[in-house]
């Protein structure tokens, strides 16, 4: 237990100490007199006036303590010193009733039952205190035992089951205490870790916040003023003469590319940005439909000019938002297209397996492929597996792609080996009826 759960530690036992402290001292300034005079009318005790002045005296100690606004450590040092009080006393009594030959079985039970009643309520009371009560009783017991031992004691069994009991009580005491300490570090522990989480929530939603200033800006503010350099430089086309304009088309060109280039983050970003903000508008979705609209999208002259051979199974149905499902055909299958381009004779492939009662769907090519270490990195934004000299891209496709099908609690990933082309995979769970999202 470190210092700051310690101090805290002490201050709720001190608390706890206080209230049984005052109710016991309270109690027992109230009932001493009551004892002393049934010792000395009932049974017949001599010399016990002492020792309930012990009792007496400590109640009131601990009264008086109270009105100093004694600090935790005290108030558990006093309710201890208490205590302890009240076991000398009982045994004293004890000592005296054990060693005298004038009292019989009646005295015997009374002072026994007496001190066991002490221990008992000791054991009960001591909380913040256990430390003190523990150590006292276990010093008390022995100077009880040589006492007992040196004096001529007449009644053994009495007082061994005095001892029995005090040697209970101090084991109870220690495993008290001990599971005091412990159930309060743990709770210390969790709060510790429940507010630094309160905190760590606070701070993200901070950085959310931020986020979306930072995404409001780039697909608002951003976009208009790329929209406004894109009309100043039709102006200034559109205003050379046309032998200057001719010099400088190239330029215009590569202003025009940038342009559009620039044009195609911001709107990966604006879509990366909304994924997730709405509810999924969920419905049966035709994916063998889904991907050969996509690849007529793509354009007829992928197949005539390029002759890329496109191969596909029957993929089903799935039950999805239909516009995001959009996008995870069109931003694969443009990928596959685009990083095969340089391959002699260009293959994609769509295909679907079962594997532990999950369907899961592939888009495979025969193009570029990429270095295997990095597949753990797909789906992290801006990350390119080629160079922008290689091939062209924004490096946000596979981003939405991941985003959109951990949306829909699905699984992305893929494999892939540099020169031979690469495979990418998804999967959508099963829907919220139980029965599987897929249906052939």
């Amino acid at each position: 237990m470190n210092q700051a759960h310690q101090s805290r530690f002490l201050s709720e036992q001190a608390k706890r100490s206080r209230w049984y402290g005052l109710v016991t001292a309270v109690l027992a300034f109230m009932i001493l007199p009551f004892f002393y005079y049934t010792d000395r009318t009932e049974l017949g005790l001599e010399g016990t006036l002492l020792w309930r002045g012990i009792g007496a005296a400590a109640a009131v100690f601990f009264l008086i303590s109270l009105v100093f606004k004694p600090s935790p450590r005290q108030i558990n040092t006093f309710h201890g010193i208490t205590l302890t009080a009240y076991l000398i006393m009982m045994l004293g009594i004890s000592g005296l009733v054990f060693t005298s030959s004038m009292y019989g079985v009646t005295e015997y039970f009374a002072v026994t039952t007496g001190t066991l009643t002490i221990l008992a309520i000791n054991t009960l009371v001591a909380q913040g205190a256990r430390p003190i009560v523990m150590w006292a009783t276990g010093i008390l017991t022995v100077v009880f035992i040589i006492g007992i031992f040196m004096g001529e004691i007449k009644s053994m069994g009495w007082a061994a089951s005095i001892l029995i009991l005090a040697v209970f009580s101090i084991f109870v005491l220690r495993g008290q205490h001990r599971q005091e300490k412990e159930k309060a570090t743990y709770l210390y522990t969790l709060e510790e870790k429940e507010a630094r989480i309160a905190r760590q929530r606070e701070e993200l939603e901070d950085v959310n916040a931020n986020l979306v200033g930072f995404n409001f800006a780039i697909t608002h503010d951003l976009k208009g003023a790329l929209r406004r350099a894109q009309s100043f430089t039709q102006l200034v086309e559109r205003r050379l003469p046309l032998r200057e304009k001719e010099e400088v088309a190239d330029l215009f060109g590569m202003i025009k590319q940038n342009h559009d280039k620039i044009q195609e983050i911001i709107e990966g970003l604006t879509l990366l940005n909304k994924i997730g903000k709405s509810d999924l508008e969920r419905k049966i979705v035709d994916l063998d439909e889904m991907s050969d609209k996509v690849w007529k999208e793509l354009g007829e002259d992928i197949v005539t000019e390029r002759k890329v051979e496109f191969q596909k199974d029957l993929l089903g149905k799935v039950a999805g938002d239909e516009g995001l499902v959009w996008h995870v055909f069109h931003n694969l299958l443009s990928n596959a297209v685009k990083y095969s381009e340089k391959t002699e004779l260009p293959k994609i492939e769509v295909g679907t397996y079962q594997d532990r009662g999950e369907q899961i769907v592939f888009v495979k090519d025969n193009g570029a492929g990429f270095p295997q270490q990095f597949a753990n990195d797909l789906g992290r934004p801006f990350m390119r597996l080629h160079s922008a000299h290689e091939f062209e891209g924004t490096g946000i496709g596979l981003a939405i792609v991941k985003q959109i099908v951990e949306l829909h609690g699905g699984r992305f990933w893929g494999e892939g080996q540099e020169g031979k082309g690469a495979t990418f995979y998804f999967s959508f769970p099963k829907n919220a009826q139980g029965g599987n999202a897929y249906d052939s």
